[in-house]
């Protein structure tokens, strides 16, 4: 999803784009693996793809199409692809551990769409040159900036002893 959606979809909904997405496949790997579903089980599935036929409808005149599901999910949450090692090659720390839902387990949210815009306000960057650009990999150059200014902060340290 590109960095303008992913802001367009929070204006539009008050939701974060990311959380919605995770809580889903969370949803849909309980039902694969036959968990008892929580109570609010159809509103989350459905959720993401309101809300992206919300999103598409603000850039969009309706004059009789929508689009389906599919199509949606496809514009709008093409992701960039990374490699990926084979799971022969994971440890069992590495795998994927899938837990029962529980309904007295409080989840935390966190609103990533807003982490990342305050992260490139709060680094003096240039907003509008990320606009056009995937949510992933703006993630990924806001995480390799902090590296580096953390590593010239250590050199600095360094040198002032």
């Amino acid at each position: 999803m590109k960095l303008k959606d992913a802001i367009r979809y929070y204006e539009l909904t008050g939701c974060d784009v990311f959380d919605d997405f995770k809580k889903q496949n969370q949803y849909i790997k309980y039902l694969s693996y036959d968990f008892d579903l929580p109570n609010d089980f159809t509103e989350v599935i459905e959720k993401l793809s309101d809300n992206l036929l919300i999103l598409w409808a603000d850039s969009h005149s309706i004059d009789g199409y929508l689009p389906t599901n599919e199509e949606l999910v496809n514009m709008y949450l093409s992701g960039i692809p990374k490699p990926e090692n084979s799971k022969e090659d994971k440890t069992i720390e590495q795998l994927e551990v899938i837990e029962a839902p529980s309904r007295f387990r409080k989840s935390k949210s966190d609103n990533k769409t807003l982490d990342l815009i305050i992260s490139i306000v709060n680094s003096e960057m240039d907003l509008q040159q990320f606009y056009e650009l995937e949510t992933e990999l703006v993630i990924d150059i806001m995480n390799e900036v902090a590296a580096r200014r953390e590593k010239e902060a250590k050199k600095r340290k360094r040198k002032g002893r």
